[in-house]
């Protein structure tokens, strides 16, 4: 049985599913499609995961307008960047 983890979003970004900007609820429905039972505590779980993401340099985030929670974020790959193996 596969875990949710920061790997599972990796291959999602790898596969090119972040090219565009996603929203927490769209990484969620890809994830729930792929197999994943996504409840609402898991979805801190993966804005956490997202929020790695970045930090690695894998992905990038922009605040969305007017949103005040976990989902406030939209995430997209940064093209052509080396992910920072330091963390």
């Amino acid at each position: 049985m596969a875990k949710l983890g920061k790997e599972t979003l990796v291959k999602l970004a790898e596969v090119g599913f972040f090219d565009d900007w996603k929203t927490l609820d769209e990484v969620t429905k890809r994830l729930s499609q792929k197999g994943f039972t996504i409840k609402s505590n898991k979805a801190g779980l993966i804005a956490q995961l997202l929020t790695f993401l970045c930090q690695d340099d894998i992905l990038e985030r922009e605040e969305i307008p007017g949103v005040k929670n976990a989902a406030k974020w939209k995430y997209r790959k940064i093209q052509n960047a080396k992910p920072n193996k330091s963390n």
